[in-house]
């Protein structure tokens, strides 16, 4: 059950929280499938709302295959490699958006790329924040109480 927990729930959350800063923006009963890939932030907007189910399914199929292997592999290292993990994340953000923003690119101004690219990767670099936090919320590593251990230090 905490496997499928560790599937379902970190993605349901963070697109959960994508949908409601969404729903609840002042664009949301203006946005048409025609306003995708204007590269602003309607048509972002535009592509979530007309998009969210496929969006789900992809996040689904990037925590099984992708993330929850690297999980459980670095939980139990140090600090250190824990960072190297998320500066490693913010990386192959920055990548894949630069690729998304250069494609949705328009030629009008280089300025507008470089905008294009830094929105895309903080809403990725956002998303797989929340998703860490849900996992280790889910993992809920608790120190184990040992003959060593301080019971006061405990809580």
């Amino acid at each position: 059950m905490k496997k499928l927990f560790k599937i379902l729930l970190p993605p349901f959350i963070a697109l959960s929280v994508f949908f409601i800063a969404v729903r609840y923006s002042p664009y949301y009963f203006e946005l048409k499938p025609n306003k995708m890939g204007d590269g602003n932030l309607e048509s972002f907007m535009s592509y979530y709302r007309y998009v969210l189910p496929l969006i789900f399914l992809t996040a689904i199929l990037t925590q099984v295959l992708i993330f929850i292997p690297i999980w459980d592999r670095v939980i139990e290292k140090p600090f250190r490699a824990k960072l190297i993990m998320l500066l490693g994340i913010c990386l192959v953000c920055l990548v894949l958006s630069a690729g998304i923003a250069y494609a949705m690119w328009d030629n009008f101004s280089r300025k507008h790329l470089i905008n294009l690219c830094l929105f895309m990767t903080g809403v990725q670099v956002v998303y797989w924040l929340m998703n860490i936090v849900v996992m280790y919320l889910i993992d809920g590593r608790q120190t184990p109480v040992t003959e060593d251990t301080d019971i006061t230090t405990l809580s």
